[in-house]
């Protein structure tokens, strides 16, 4: 009878479920815990500085150009020569301008003479010659890239419209624009003659 007690009692020992103590449970439970992701906070953004605007090139002003402006040929008139020096924005400008008449008819010939100066503004520079590459000619006339006395320049003639205009640039600064109504486009280099365009070069 006391055997049979004991393997009762052993019997009820193995067959009992194994409990794990409180802390051993809570140990293992934190551990499984999952460690929270940090999320990266970005950093406050910082406004760039602006850069400073380039100070554009100085410019001569209008009246120093004046005297460049081909005088009045024998038999034809003349506007009053006009002139202005602004400073722009992202670059300066002068410019002198005069026209020219022989006649009082509309089909009389007219010319027109600008001088510009920029100061040899890269952006002003390049968009006033950006066209000039373009070399065409047809049957109304003709567009092209031209050399005279080493200045470089572009010309256009209409036949139809009978004008054209011819511009060159000097020293790398100086503008030179001739347009011609009512004429040959031979007319264009002719007028360019009158003008000194060594000493233009040289005006500072």
């Amino acid at each position: 009878m006391k055997m049979r007690s004991l393997w009762l009692a052993v019997a009820v020992f193995v067959l009992l479920p194994i409990t794990e103590s409180p802390a051993k449970t809570q140990a293992v439970a934190v551990a499984s815990t999952p460690t929270p992701t940090k999320i990266p906070v970005p950093s406050p953004t910082t406004t760039p500085t602006p850069l400073p605007r380039p100070t554009p090139p100085p410019v001569v002003l209008y009246e120093k150009l004046l005297p460049f402006l081909p005088p009045t040929p024998a038999g034809w008139t003349a506007e009053k020569p006009s002139g202005s020096t602004n400073e722009i924005e992202v670059f300066n400008l002068s410019t002198a301008t005069q026209t020219y008449q022989h006649g009082d008819e509309d089909s009389s010939p007219v010319v027109t003479v600008t001088l510009i100066d920029a100061g040899g503004h890269k952006g002003y520079f390049e968009t006033t010659t950006g066209r000039w590459r373009i070399n065409a000619e047809t049957p109304d006339g003709y567009d092209k890239t031209v050399e005279i006395d080493g200045v470089p320049g572009y010309e256009h003639y209409s036949k139809e419209a009978k004008s054209g205009s011819l511009s060159v640039i000097v020293a790398q600064r100086y503008f030179v624009q001739i347009e011609v109504t009512n004429q040959d486009p031979k007319e264009l280099r002719e007028w360019l003659k009158k003008i000194d365009l060594k000493k233009l070069g040289e005006l500072k």
